[in-house]
């Protein structure tokens, strides 16, 4: 049964990745051709804070001890600074003289709830609340105070979770794998500044929301709509 469980969590490991390759190749080897464009590639770090929410359950009494319905975490933690830490890694395409741009985003966050419900053992995404997305990019022409540009972004792509859930004391159910569970969108916003020749950095507030449906193992379903506030900054290279 575990080799079974990490022969799944490697399929979805692997599923995960051939979607960033895809979009990876997308932005790196379609340039438009004729239209010149920068490359920028950036890491960044930084703080979440996820909203309020509930959790839906449904099917899994008998696997998790849990009645179908709603159910209060009286919020979520994100731990932004505890192992796994919090991080991203982008890679923007912006056209020369122009203020659009498009990128490519991963971004690893935590999310665990506040207080279990219902007698459950745990409830959290520990190993990420991860999202991939393909974000649209604006910048100002003008720069502002101490050579700072703004920029803005809307970004749609997929959530890929490790979503882990233990059912109650009198059950056996438990959750413990990566799961694509939906659709995932943010907006953000940021100030961009030169540090040398091709290095520059920037200082970011980003929303995303992830509205989640994960399949339980041995019967039921988990739902909740994460909103996830982050600060970040980071470090780009421009080539």
């Amino acid at each position: 049964m575990i080799i079974d469980q990490m022969f799944k969590n490697l399929r979805f490991v692997s599923f995960f990745l051939a979607k960033i390759s895809a979009l990876f190749a997308f932005v790196v080897f379609t340039p438009l051709n004729s239209i010149a464009g920068t490359y920028e590639f950036s890491v960044y770090g930084g703080m979440n804070h996820p909203a309020h929410s509930s959790v839906k359950f449904s099917g899994a009494a008998s696997s998790y001890g849990i009645s179908d319905g709603s159910y209060s975490t009286d919020g979520w933690k994100g731990k932004s600074f505890e192992s796994p830490v919090y991080y991203g890694l982008r890679l923007d395409y912006w056209l020369d003289n122009k203020p659009w741009g498009l990128g490519v985003d991963f971004n690893h966050s935590k999310v665990i709830a506040e207080k279990l419900p219902a007698g459950l053992r745990r409830l959290e995404f520990t190993d990420g609340l991860n999202t991939l997305t393909l974000t649209g990019l604006y910048k100002t022409n003008e720069k502002i105070f101490f050579d700072l540009q703004p920029y803005l972004g809307v970004g749609v792509g997929i959530s890929y979770p490790h979503v882990e859930i233990t059912g109650t004391s009198s059950s056996s159910g438990r959750t413990y794998e990566y799961q694509s569970t939906g659709i995932a969108y943010q907006i953000l916003g940021g100030l961009k500044f030169s540090l040398h020749e091709n290095w520059g950095g920037f200082a970011e507030y980003r929303l995303t929301f992830t509205p989640l449906e994960a399949d339980l193992n041995g019967g039921g379903k988990f739902k909740s709509d994460i909103n996830n506030s982050q600060l970040s900054l980071g470090i780009t290279y421009k080539f």
